[in-house]
């Protein structure tokens, strides 16, 4: 969770802890990690065991190799950001671009209406990946895919919405109990 505070921490209101994060499959980074590594250490290092090791194919394939990896790095920063945060106070869905760019929206947990998920196909089945939806009382939607395990997403998602509305109407609670003996108190006093 310290990443997630890291990587996420600009997101969040003081006092907003994150419960839980629902993250992208690891199956979505599989076809770009092997096309970085095929492209961007095969071919190059491959090349110069074949028999290019001149010392300027060399530091080609090294500085092509770098390039790859950061290119691989950017890849996977933007597949774990983009995420919805479960937090104490509402649901978080993030979309990132890119370093620079970001979309964020937050949705408090009154006006969640509820999630889904969909898992269709054998891998999907297999691998426990499939698309989620939260549905806003707006009549708005988010969409995420391919979530990992979705059920236990959507599962989290309904555990703390319930939570956080138990928790509001206690305090809703105690507040009219005040609010009513003070004026109960004021009433057997015959204040005004």
């Amino acid at each position: 969770m310290i990443i997630d505070r890291i990587l996420f921490g600009k997101h969040l209101e003081e006092n907003e802890e994150i419960l839980y994060a629902v993250h992208k499959h690891w199956v979505e980074l599989a076809k770009p990690a092997l096309e970085v590594g095929f492209f961007g250490f095969v071919i190059p290092w491959g090349l110069f065991a074949l028999g290019f090791n001149t010392s300027l194919f060399f530091w080609l394939a090294v500085t092509w190799s770098v390039l790859a990896y950061l290119r691989f790095l950017g890849l996977s920063l933007d597949w774990y950001c983009d995420t919805w945060l479960i937090t104490n106070m509402s649901v978080i869905t993030i979309q990132w671009n890119g370093v620079f760019s970001n979309l964020s929206s937050r949705v408090g947990f009154e006006d969640i209406e509820g999630a889904t998920y969909e898992i269709v196909g054998f891998w999907a089945t297999v691998f426990r990946y499939g698309k989620m939806t939260l549905r806003v009382m707006s009549g708005s939607h988010f969409e995420l895919r391919p979530v990992d395990n979705p059920k236990k997403a959507e599962m989290s998602i309904a555990h703390f919405r319930e939570q956080y509305v138990t928790e509001r109407n206690m305090k809703d609670t105690n507040s009219l109990k005040v609010l009513l003996a003070g004026m109960v108190r004021r009433q057997a006093h015959g204040e005004k």
